[in-house]
Parts: C-alpha cells; sequence; structure tokens
C-alpha cells in the first residue's frame, strides 16, 4: 500500500516537474517571439523613415497635352500633383510603396577595416539595387554595370582635407572614402543620384570573402553556368573548370569565384560578369528565402556571422522585420533589370555610357505605377 501511494506521489512530482518545464518553455517562446514582434516593428518604422517622403527628380520630354483634357474632366480643382509625370500618354507617379536597397560587393579580402588613405577604400565590382514592393509583394532587381561612367566626389584624392569631382566608373567611387560607412555613404549618393535622386532605405558593402559564409549559410547555390570559366586563371584557384550549360551546386570558394572571375582579355567582360552575379543573386535569394520558412532566425544569425566583413546602415531592428517580410514575397516575373547603354574603350579602362531614354522606361518600369484613376 505504501509503495503505491510513492509510486503515485512521484509520477504526480514527475508531472508536476514536466509542466513546470512547459510552462518555462512556452513563456521563453512567448518572450522570444515578443522580442521579434517588437524589434520587426521598431525596424520597420525605422526604415520606412530612413528614406524620407522624397521622390525621383526625372521629368520626361513628353509635352502633356491631356492635362486640361484631365481637368475639365474632374470636378476637384488643382488635380494635377507635383511628381507625376507623363510617360508613353500615361500619367504616373512615384510607387512609395517600396522599399530600395543598395547591395555592394567590394574588392577586398579579409575582414572591413579602415582604408589606409582617402583612395584605398576598394572597389564595388558587384552594385545590385533590391526593390521590395510592399503592396504587390514582390522583389525587384536592378543591376548596376561597374563601369557606369557619373560624376564622383574623388574626396581627399588631390591632398588631405580637398574635395575634388572627377568622371569615371561608379565602382571606383566606394574606393574615395574611409572603406567603411563614408565609402558607402559616397557609393549610395552616386547611385542615388544615377537614378534621379532615388530614395535608397538602406545599404550593405560586403568583402568578397563574406561570399562563401553567405553562400553556405543557405546551403549553397545550384544553377546554370552561363560561360567557360578556368579557375586556374587569374587569381587564386581552386581548380574548378566550369563549361556553358552545365548544371553546378556551388560551396564555399566556388561560390566567391563564380561570382568573381572575369576574363580580363575579353570585350566588355564586367557585363558578362554583371550577369552571372545577376544569376548567382537571384538564385541566392530565392534559397534564402526557402531556408527563412524554415527558421526565421537565418537573417538575423548571418547578421552576426557577417558583421566582421559587411558595413551597413541596416540595423539588427531592421533585418528582423525584414526577414518576417520578405519571406513570403516572390520574384518579378519579369527578372533583374539592367541599365542598357553602350561600352566604349576609354584611355585606360572600358566605360559604359547609360542610354537615358531606356533608363527613364526602367524607372517608369520599376519605381513608378500609373495614376489609375485619372484617364
Amino acid at each position: 500500500m505504501m509503495d503505491e501511494k510513492r509510486k503515485k506521489r512521484k509520477r504526480r512530482r514527475i508531472r508536476q516537474t514536466v509542466g513546470a518545464w512547459f510552462t518555462v518553455a512556452a513563456v521563453v517562446f512567448a518572450l522570444m517571439a515578443a522580442i521579434v514582434g517588437i524589434l520587426r516593428f521598431i525596424g520597420k518604422e525605422r526604415l520606412l523613415a530612413s528614406a524620407g517622403n522624397t521622390a525621383p527628380t526625372m521629368t520626361t520630354d513628353e509635352t502633356i497635352d491631356s492635362i486640361d483634357d484631365i481637368m475639365n474632366r474632374q470636378t476637384k480643382e488643382g488635380l494635377w500633383q507635383e511628381g507625376w509625370l507623363q510617360y508613353e500618354g500615361r500619367i504616373y507617379e512615384y510607387n512609395d510603396d517600396i522599399m530600395t536597397f543598395l547591395i555592394m560587393g567590394i574588392d577586398k579580402n579579409g575582414e572591413v577595416e579602415n582604408s589606409r588613405d582617402a583612395t584605398d577604400g576598394g572597389q564595388a565590382d558587384a552594385l545590385f539595387l533590391v526593390v521590395a514592393d510592399r503592396r504587390k509583394k514582390e522583389i525587384r532587381l536592378v543591376g548596376i554595370n561597374r563601369d557606369t561612367m557619373v560624376d564622383i566626389n574623388a574626396y581627399g584624392a588631390y591632398g588631405e582635407g580637398t574635395d575634388g569631382s572627377a568622371k569615371a566608373q561608379i565602382a571606383v567611387q566606394h574606393g574615395f572614402g574611409d572603406g567603411k560607412e563614408l565609402s558607402c555613404e559616397l557609393t549610395r549618393d552616386a547611385v542615388s543620384e544615377l537614378f534621379y535622386n532615388l530614395p535608397i532605405h538602406g545599404y550593405a558593402a560586403v568583402n568578397m570573402d563574406a561570399i562563401p559564409v553567405i553562400n553556405d549559410a543557405v546551403g549553397g547555390v545550384t544553377l546554370e553556368v552561363l560561360e567557360d570559366i578556368d579557375t586556374d586563371k587569374y587569381g587564386r584557384s581552386i581548380g574548378k573548370i566550369w563549361r556553358e550549360g552545365e548544371e553546378i551546386h556551388l560551396q564555399g570558394m566556388e561560390a566567391y569565384y563564380y561570382v568573381r572571375w572575369r576574363d580580363r582579355e575579353r570585350f566588355e567582360s564586367a557585363r558578362l560578369r554583371l550577369a552571372r552575379q545577376k544569376q548567382y543573386l537571384e538564385a541566392f535569394l530565392e534559397r534564402a528565402r526557402s531556408e527563412t520558412k524554415k527558421n526565421i532566425m537565418l537573417p538575423v544569425r548571418l547578421y552576426g556571422d557577417l558583421s566582421k566583413y559587411m558595413v551597413t546602415d541596416i540595423s539588427i531592428d531592421e533585418t528582423a522585420y525584414l526577414a518576417g517580410e520578405l519571406i513570403g514575397y516572390t520574384m518579378d516575373p519579369q527578372g533583374i533589370y539592367t541599365l542598357s547603354g553602350e561600352t566604349k574603350k576609354g584611355d585606360a579602362y572600358e566605360e559604359f555610357y547609360p542610354d537615358e531614354e531606356a533608363l527613364k522606361a526602367l524607372m517608369i518600369a520599376v519605381f513608378y505605377r500609373e495614376v489609375e484613376d485619372v484617364k
């Protein structure tokens, strides 16, 4: 009889202990969910405020012959709004439902450090705008040719404390700075100006040694090779030869070489490399989205792993918001947008000159929306 009572008391204590652990686990889970929720809310508010309420300053050459007709058909006086523009007979406005982020791949190895002088910040060999449409739940990518000729701020190039300007490839703008925040801000401003003072909500500049870390965090990336690549040619070798059309699964340094390699003896090699970088980034984002569905904390963990290789103005709370927000987004079915233009051989390097009309068409397609109630 006593043994039976002891057994019952023991079973009761076990149930109580297990129940207590379940309660503690539930409280911890609830606290974690609350913390993530708070981070996401704060991050959202900060991100949306970071670029202000300004719109691009783009204009078109079209005459707006239809404005009088529009005004006559509307009872509300002063219908036409600042920032509206007409393009191919339709009226458009800047899409303030989008968030735009600049991603920079810097041709530096190792951890991020201050540059030795004002011209040694490293070049931005990869430049992409990631555009998230919160209404359509779509992600668009815009690839920028590193050789795009723009007016750059040659900070400190002509003597300490002296600023100058020069016409140069947009990639070199990052070099004129401190290798950290100043370099990123100069590049962000150059990109913004190229796209008619486009608001940019955040940036992330990542040294090339981080590519294997990023790649392997999502389990690697599978894609079809776009051109023949011999990794023994130029740079550190991993003994790989990939043929055009071959399907490969990139792991570790393989990802580094796929996005970094280019045949310097081939004309427009920067454009060909940009095509591979676009392809890789699109495949990576899809893989990252899939893996984040399995583990919502993956972006936050990756943020920590990348911190020594990365300079960004996107905070941890903003990262938490983006992780939860973008998980349900799809890629724009139009694919990745690129600037159209002409590559010319300069005095020393190739120079890319965008076609202005094509750039305006891209702006309309990616950053504007039609004003539907104005016909």
